[in-house]
């Protein structure tokens, strides 16, 4: 397909992230970061919150609607060229979409993409990239079925984007996970830079609806970066980030200053992570969709808020969904149990009745009228999959966002 293209993805710059959770946080900042240094930013990233269009990004603007459908017009095209050649031929929709992506920035000429994978990373579709930069944010148990059941595996998979002679950014990895990496760049004679290790954030506190915190690396410090994010995860992906962009800098001889660093991470605003979308009635939305986010979140929610919480979740019926009911029942009082809408993987209501947990009600629409009918004034949080919280920003910030 990429070739029938005219193999777009062998021309230009890429940077390439894996990761159990972060990569999408990391890659906006990344490209912020980027786009602030003067460059001219793709972004690549799945799935997508309020327009499709948004997958497809050039310095943060969505691929216009005209571009979108010439793009689809010259990808289709080729498609059925190959058909008629091979009627067997086919490609999945992420494959076909992907190669639009790589069409796409070609023809606009970007600097550089940042290239989000779809799953694990050694078979994903965008690993037909050899990137300035490979970056795996973090690895925990999640799509077993696609990617095996062990942390060894999962980062096996994820290990599979870095390239021979490729740096390697990578968050303060598990034990089992960092000792893949470190076997695989041993293989590819790969410098590897790790959170903790190479670089850190030595200090962090809230900021409002975000955070200020100071980073470091061999380089020295940077202090009172602000970024419009929620969650101390978020400051190990604004760190790995921020690496990351300073590599690809160094190794593109690109000037960087710290200022462009500063505006970057400080316009990293990301739908749909720990988003507060309205402070009255006081909701936030967060795409937490796997056991070690909504740990995540947990934690999260107990530094933001001192009172109760209500929680609103939906989960898909491939992840690990009594785990993830279970650390939300446990940590909060009121939590309403939702199926996905608009989704075959959603988890159907008899699967929400096996787990004996939650409130259960046959929509989110109808668990926030529950929880305002209850207690107005109480914070909700609607989380458990990007698709829920998808649907309810587009309902809730219709015609706003």
């Amino acid at each position: 397909m990429l070739h029938a293209l005219g193999d777009p993805q062998k021309e230009g710059h890429y940077i390439h992230i894996t990761g159990t959770n972060g990569k999408g946080s990391t890659a906006n900042a990344i490209a912020h970061v980027l786009e602030a240094g003067g460059l001219k930013v793709g972004l690549f990233t799945s799935p997508f919150i309020m327009r499709f269009n948004e997958r497809m990004m050039i310095d943060h603007k969505p691929i216009p609607d005209d571009e979108l459908v010439q793009a689809v017009a010259v990808a289709r095209a080729a498609l059925d060229d190959l058909r008629t050649a091979q009627p067997d031929f086919n490609v999945t929709e992420f494959e076909f979409v992907t190669a639009l992506a790589f069409w796409y920035f070609r023809q606009r000429r970007v600097d550089v993409a940042v290239i989000e994978v779809g799953i694990g990373g050694d078979t994903d579709s965008t690993n037909v990239i050899t990137p300035v930069v490979s970056v795996l944010t973090e690895v925990a148990l999640d799509h077993q079925k696609l990617l095996g059941n062990t942390i060894a595996a999962i980062a096996t998979h994820k290990a599979g984007i870095i390239k021979p002679g490729v740096p390697v950014v990578t968050g303060d990895l598990v034990p089992e996970a960092a000792a893949v990496v470190a076997a695989k760049t041993q293989s590819t004679g790969s410098q590897w830079f790790r959170f903790g290790r190479d670089f850190t954030v030595p200090k962090a506190k809230l900021h409002g609806w975000g955070q200020r915190l100071a980073y470091q690396d061999e380089d020295g410090s940077l202090a009172d970066l602000t970024v419009p994010l929620v969650g101390d995860y978020q400051q190990r992906n604004m760190a790995i980030a921020i690496k990351t962009a300073k590599i690809y800098a160094q190794v593109t001889d690109w000037p960087l200053t710290a200022r462009d660093i500063r505006q970057g991470l400080a316009a990293s605003r990301w739908p749909a992570r720990l988003e507060k979308i309205s402070d009255s009635p006081f909701i936030v939305l967060d795409g937490a969709h796997n056991p070690d986010g909504i740990k995540g979140l947990v934690v999260a929610l107990h530094e933001l808020f001192s009172g109760p919480v209500t929680v609103i979740a939906g989960i898909l019926a491939d992840k690990d969904y009594a785990s993830m009911a279970d650390m939300l029942t446990r940590a909060f009082a009121t939590v309403y149990l939702v199926p996905v809408p608009g989704t075959p993987r959603a988890l159907p209501e008899a699967g929400y009745q096996r787990l004996h947990e939650g409130q259960l009600k046959n929509s989110w629409q109808a668990a926030l009228a529950a929880s305002l009918d209850a207690d107005p004034d109480q914070p909700i949080v609607i989380t458990g999959s990007l698709y829920l919280a998808a649907a309810a920003r587009q309902t809730l910030l219709e015609g706003k966002s």
